[in-house]
Order: C-alpha cells, then sequence, then structure tokens
C-alpha cells in the first residue's frame, strides 16, 4: 500500500508537468514565442535537476526510482513539446492537435500506472514489468481523452472523431506498454500526435 501511494504522488506531479505544457499553448499567441520559451525553461532547469538528483534525500523525497531520472523526464517532456507544438501548431496552425496528443497520453499514462500497481495481475510487455490491466486503462482513458479533445476541436463527422480517437489510443497505449525507462513521456505523444497529423491531412 505505501508503494501504492508513492505512485500516486509521483502522478500528481506527472499530471502538473502536463497541465503545464498545455499551459504553454496559451501562453503566448505565437508558437514560435511559445518554442523558445520552453527551450529556455529547459535549459536553465535541467542542470538544476541534474544537481539535485545528487542530493539522495531530495531524490527519496519526490520518490525517484533512479539518480537523474525527474531530470531526464523532463527534458523528453520538453523537448516534446517543442516538437508537437512546432508540427501541429507551427506548421498545421492547428494548436488544439498537440493539445491532444499530449492528453491522450497523459491522463491515460497515469491510469496505466495506477490501476496496474493496485490491480495489475497479468504481467505482460518485453520485461514482464507491466500489466494487462494497466495497458487497457491507458488504452481505455486515452480513448476517452482524445474523444473529449477531438469533439472540442469539432472539425471531424462523428465516425470520423471515434476512428481517429480509437486509432491513437491503440498506437499510445502500445506505445506505453513498450517504452521503459520514462521515456513514454516523449514516445506517447509524439506517436499520437503521428496519427492525429496524418489524420488531419486526410480529413481536413
Amino acid at each position: 500500500m505505501k508503494d501504492f501511494a508513492k505512485e500516486v504522488f509521483r502522478k500528481i506531479l506527472h499530471m502538473l508537468a502536463i497541465s503545464f505544457s498545455i499551459f504553454w499553448f496559451y501562453m503566448y499567441d505565437d508558437w514560435r514565442k511559445s518554442v523558445f520559451a520552453v527551450a529556455m525553461a529547459g535549459a536553465l532547469l535541467y542542470p538544476v535537476l541534474l544537481l539535485c538528483a545528487k542530493v539522495p534525500r531530495l531524490s527519496s523525497a519526490v520518490n525517484a526510482r533512479r539518480s537523474g531520472e525527474f531530470a531526464t523526464s523532463f527534458s523528453a517532456l520538453m523537448a516534446m513539446f517543442i516538437i508537437v507544438a512546432s508540427i501541429c501548431w507551427g506548421r498545421l496552425g492547428e494548436r488544439m492537435l498537440g493539445i491532444a496528443a499530449i492528453i491522450a497520453w497523459g491522463p491515460g499514462d497515469a491510469a496505466a500506472a495506477l490501476i496496474g500497481k493496485r490491480f495489475g495481475k497479468h504481467k505482460i510487455g518485453r520485461s514482464k514489468k507491466k500489466s494487462l490491466e494497466g495497458t487497457i486503462s491507458m488504452f481505455i482513458v486515452s480513448f476517452i481523452s482524445l474523444l473529449i479533445v477531438l469533439f472540442i476541436y469539432g472539425k471531424y463527422s462523428t465516425i470520423a472523431t471515434v476512428v481517429v480517437a480509437l486509432i491513437a489510443a491503440i498506437v499510445s497505449a502500445g506505445i506505453e506498454l513498450n517504452i521503459e525507462n520514462g521515456y513514454d513521456t516523449f514516445y506517447c505523444p509524439i506517436g499520437t500526435m503521428v496519427v492525429l497529423v496524418i489524420a488531419e491531412l486526410i480529413l481536413r
């Protein structure tokens, strides 16, 4: 139960980071300014997080699984945002697609971790560290999250919205299952973005 409580705390931090990344989509009216601000924040904070990782008590306080974990996750988050914002908002002019890519991963990843930790019985994946229950939770929550964002986006038909959300959720859950060491922070939104961009180019 103690491990589960630690995982809850970790995912609260995780969701705060996601909220921060979505906030940057609306902080500026130009995607270049947003990307530049995030790049600068990443360059300044990354070495600070690396230094913090050298303090055992500090790393333990935020439940880091390994030294430098939060610095790695933070840099992955920043790099992901720069790519997603540049393509979805910068190239296509559709910031909502970038938000959808992040939303498809964030809540779903939290659900996968918490459900998998608490109820995961059937171990799957390359290293058998993840569970079928967690992956199914990831898919369901990602699918619902995408449906909500895409319906708000409102540019596709109902059927197209459901199909796009379904495919993107499958991709996101599959990537989360096979990526370890926190790099799903980067690969899940990027994979989902690829699906969304292809759909946008076909359906727009």
